[in-house]
């Protein structure tokens, strides 16, 4: 039997990394809207996070950031001229219209698609969908070039790489940040959960924020990537969750293989659902699923958004190596932002998973990746998984798989081109501007050239 271990694509931060306050019910993005950013830092904080999960032997690669600012954008919107004209007229009248030109949110990859191996459809092939991402307006442009990078990556052998679904308001999709998937030991018997907030045209409710992602889409997806209908479950998003800063199910629950944790109010009257996935986990791995519910007392609702806990990342120890001893590693290792540990209910929290002997999580990591917390996005937010065998591994490029090499050439180019601080205010400066733009196409010509040429 093949194995699929769960490979990890992040998104390189990019060097018009900013704090524009964009994110509809991002409390972080939020509070941090206007503050300088740190665009260098910020891409080596999250180059070093990959560095981590790559030393762990878990199959890491990276996906290079995309041109900005975006030009056509702008002349949509309807500014016209010379280059500083549009960046001083959007500056001065739609000032979100010019951070959305600049965004470097793609870095935040759970975002970019929803993914299903072959293994689970019964089309016994791979595919993706890239997320429309259309309730946040300086995201919903990011769909073609995730669709064009998943090509990239999947255009070939058994793989379908999908349109993004229509972008309407009922359709709703913000990718794998949505959906979880659990798997036996093999990864070859998979359940997938999909998590929304809204039925479909549905905005009414008991919440402060729109919620980003509807039922409706998540069905399509399920249809679209052929999956057996007993083998899929939905769970509503609990609006006190979404009140509370909670816009996607990763900043409130969290799995890996038979692994579930979930905070009491991520789901709204969810126990029959969720029973009838511990039945069918059961039924088609023998084994149980682990599903630990966290409780309001051991981590309120307040702590587990400002610690991102729920964004930590859950791996599995050389997953690409079989060679080691499984009593030379730990099962299973949870990667988590640094704020775990200084926030007093996430610190003990993790501890007390650390020694259950009933969880297989064996170690724990704390990382930093402060830049991009403060736009609301914590360790698993910067990747998406990818459930792979060995005949997919090797088919994607290799040249942007994580490596010590790797990591040095962009380390070089990292503190080389990125701007070390940046506000809104300096990326209306032409020189700036144009400084940014070409960082994007060197990085592609140094580190992928094929996929540069690809992209021409």
């Amino acid at each position: 039997m093949a194995m699929w271990v769960e490979a990890n694509i992040d998104g390189l931060v990019g060097p018009s990394h900013h704090y524009g306050g964009l994110g509809v019910g991002n409390v972080a993005s939020l509070e941090h809207e206007g503050l300088p950013s740190h665009p260098r830092q910020a891409a080596l904080q999250g180059l070093r996070k990959m560095q981590l999960v790559a030393e762990l032997g878990v199959p890491q690669w990276v996906w290079l950031p995309p041109v900005r600012p975006r030009w056509e954008m702008l002349d949509r919107l309807g500014f016209h001229g010379s280059i500083g004209q549009r960046l001083a007229r959007a500056l001065q009248e739609q000032p979100r219209a010019l951070s959305a030109a600049f965004s470097s949110a793609f870095m935040w990859t759970a975002n970019a698609a929803t993914v299903a191996p072959a293994c689970d459809c019964r089309d016994a092939r791979h595919h993706f969908t890239p997320a429309n991402l259309i309730a946040s307006w300086h995201r919903g442009w990011e769909a073609e070039e995730r669709q064009a990078d998943l090509r990239r990556f999947f255009g070939s052998g058994p793989c379908v790489v999908h349109d993004a679904l229509p972008p309407l308001g009922p359709l709703r999709d913000e990718g794998a940040a949505n959906h979880m998937r659990l798997s036996d030991d093999s990864g070859c018997v998979g359940l997938h959960i999909f998590v929304y907030g809204a039925i479909d045209e549905e905005v009414r409710g008991d919440w402060a924020f729109l919620p980003r992602q509807t039922r409706a889409a998540s069905q399509s997806i399920a249809r679209l990537h052929a999956l057996d209908p007993q083998d899929v479950f939905y769970l509503q998003q609990h609006p006190q969750a979404i009140s509370a800063g909670v816009f996607h199910n990763d900043v409130i629950a969290t799995s890996h293989q038979n692994v579930m944790l979930h905070h009491a109010r991520a789901f709204l009257d969810g126990e029959a659902e969720l029973e009838r996935l511990e039945r069918r986990f059961l039924q088609r791995t023998g084994q149980p699923l682990i599903r630990r519910i966290i409780s309001e007392s051991e981590l309120p609702l307040a702590d587990a958004v400002r610690s991102y806990f729920f964004n930590s990342q859950i791996l599995s120890p050389f997953s690409a190596d079989r060679s080691h001893s499984a009593a030379d590693r730990p099962r299973m290792v949870i990667v988590c932002p640094q704020q775990c540990q200084e926030i007093g209910t996430a610190s003990r929290l993790v501890a007390s998973l650390v020694q259950d002997p009933q969880i297989p999580i064996d170690e724990v990591r704390f990382v930093s990746v402060q830049e991009s917390m403060g736009g609301g996005g914590g360790p698993a937010c910067l990747r998406l998984r990818v459930w792979a065998d060995a005949t997919l591994q090797e088919a994607m490029p290799q040249g942007l798989r994580i490596d010590g090499r790797l990591v040095d050439r962009l380390t070089s180019a990292i503190e080389q081109w990125y701007p070390e601080r940046l506000t809104l205010n300096e990326l209306a400066d032409p020189h700036v501007a144009q400084h940014i733009e070409q960082v994007s196409h060197r990085l592609r010509a140094l580190i992928d050239p094929a996929g540069a040429t690809q992209a021409q």
